[in-house]
């Protein structure tokens, strides 16, 4: 699938800021831009077990992406301190982004929000370093893990 129901490859990528840590630290998008791509790796929920399996999956990957200037960030809606407790838990070196206040904001501008429980369907969209939207890969359940073999090839440029 080459789109959510908001966007489709091509498009410019909406911007966004969410909390990487809950001591004040931010992750901005446009600050990528012309720099690196970002691997959005969307997800429902920290310590669910299908999300506890994906982190570790992209920290595997994560030194193939940065060889392709490429950063992967994880988006949940939970708060910023149960995202850091699971990140020490998991021992994964990348940002993960509360999109918690205003709950799940990023997802529905990405297109990606199940309603009402305001949680991430679990979707990789790669922002290219235009910050243009160059892959949409949701997963067909949502236990489902990606693919991430299709992403390193689009996160090239």
């Amino acid at each position: 699938m080459s789109e959510t129901t908001t966007l489709k490859v091509g498009d410019d990528a909406p911007d966004f800021e969410l909390p990487s840590s809950p001591t004040g630290d931010k992750f901005k998008l446009s600050d990528y831009k012309g720099k690196n791509a970002v691997v959005i790796n969307f997800v429902p929920a920290a310590f669910s077990p299908a999300c506890s399996n994906q982190l570790p999956l992209i920290e595997k990957k994560r030194q193939e992406f940065a060889g392709q200037g490429a950063i992967p960030v994880v988006i949940s809606s939970d708060g910023a301190w149960a995202q850091a407790a699971w990140k020490k838990e998991l021992g994964v070196e990348f940002p993960i982004l509360s999109d918690f206040a205003p709950l799940g904001e990023t997802a529905r501008k990405y297109g990606v929000a199940i309603e009402p429980r305001m949680v991430a369907n679990r979707v990789v969209i790669v922002v290219d370093k235009q910050g243009k939207i160059a892959w949409i890969q949701p997963v067909e359940k949502i236990t489902d893990m990606p693919d991430y073999d299709p992403v390193l090839a689009c996160s090239k440029d």
